[in-house]
């Protein structure tokens, strides 16, 4: 379907036949999703992305101006939503490599009730980690080693590095919110 087609196609949809936005989707799924996977890191999902995209562009479907390329608007509302989800996963990474050190770390006296049950639930949880993971987190976490030095040190790339412990990261934080939900910290 070439540009002409889909902003005839837009402008049904604008004039209310919600089943054209179907041939704009089939018009711009493909090259959507390969560029947003292009900048996508390890533990974003790019399908999801081009999908909220999809979303995001038929909620405000009104506001586009026919005759202004429409993929061009559609791929910057799809670069804002990657934007937002990475600043998430940094924050989420961050908040959690805190506890993470902090639990790995004897430093803590000062801890207060609430993080102390955490930091419980968060070394039960590191506990139940296969050995392959729990090296990794000490390697960063007990020794401060860098991502690089972790991936020459197991054999694996960098991002293979950074994947697996936004794999582990997300996977610890789930339990630990498992066990402070049935108050399962011993």
């Amino acid at each position: 379907m070439d540009d002409s087609a889909v902003e005839a196609a837009i402008r049904r949809v604008q004039a209310g036949d919600r089943a054209a936005y179907a041939d704009v989707i089939g018009a711009c799924q493909r090259r959507l999703r390969g560029a947003v996977a292009g900048h996508c890191p390890p533990g974003v999902d790019a399908d999801e992305i081009a999908h909220m995209a999809f979303v995001e562009a038929y909620k405000r479907i009104d506001q586009y101006e026919p005759g202004t390329r429409f993929y061009a608007w559609l791929a910057a509302i799809a670069r804002n939503l990657l934007l937002n989800e990475c600043r998430r996963i940094r924050r989420e990474a961050r908040r959690l490599e805190h506890v993470v050190a902090g639990a790995l770390s004897e430093g803590l006296a000062s801890a207060s009730e609430p993080d102390e049950l955490r930091v419980r639930a968060l070394r039960e949880c590191v506990a139940l980690l296969s050995e392959g993971p729990r090296a990794v987190l000490r390697m960063r976490y007990d020794r401060d080693a860098t991502l690089e030095s972790i991936a020459r040190r197991i054999g694996k790339s960098l991002a293979a590095v950074k994947f697996q412990l936004f794999a582990i990261r997300r996977k610890l934080r789930e339990c630990v919110e498992r066990k402070a939900a049935a108050g399962r910290v011993t």
